[in-house]
């Protein structure tokens, strides 16, 4: 039985290793606090997911993400009724229905936390 206040989930073991490989980098590097057990940094990444989540939810409540694939990020745009796609080329992002850099599907678009990381992954 978990302690009052705390409940248990269950995950599979490939995202254990993968959060206990992260987290043992982050500690060798300094990014995490000594202290910091490993149960609390896997509940702080949960905690700060669904916050991400929340935000972009705020940010543009008539927008949502559809889908992500290779260079391609498909989003719902429900005060327009249609679908934009927005491609990944190079280093920045373009919009095919606008057919623009700096309309509110590309903004939205830097805003979802895989695409930012997609493109930082390809600054390096």
């Amino acid at each position: 039985m978990p302690k009052e206040g705390f409940s248990v989930i269950t995950i599979t073991q490939e995202a254990h290793d993968k959060a206990r490989t992260r987290y043992n980098q982050k500690v060798k590097l300094g990014q995490v606090e000594q202290n910091k057990s490993f149960s609390r940094y896997v509940n702080d990444l949960i905690i700060e997911k669904v916050e991400e989540d929340e935000n972009l939810a705020r940010q543009a409540p008539f927008m949502q993400k559809v889908g992500l694939q290779d260079n391609s990020i498909m989003i719902k745009d429900n005060k327009i009724g249609r679908i934009a796609e927005v491609q990944i080329r190079g280093k920045d992002l373009v919009c095919m229905l606008d057919d623009r850099r700096d309309c509110v599907h590309v903004g939205f678009a830097y805003a979802i936390p895989d695409v930012y990381r997609v493109i930082s992954e390809r600054r390096r």
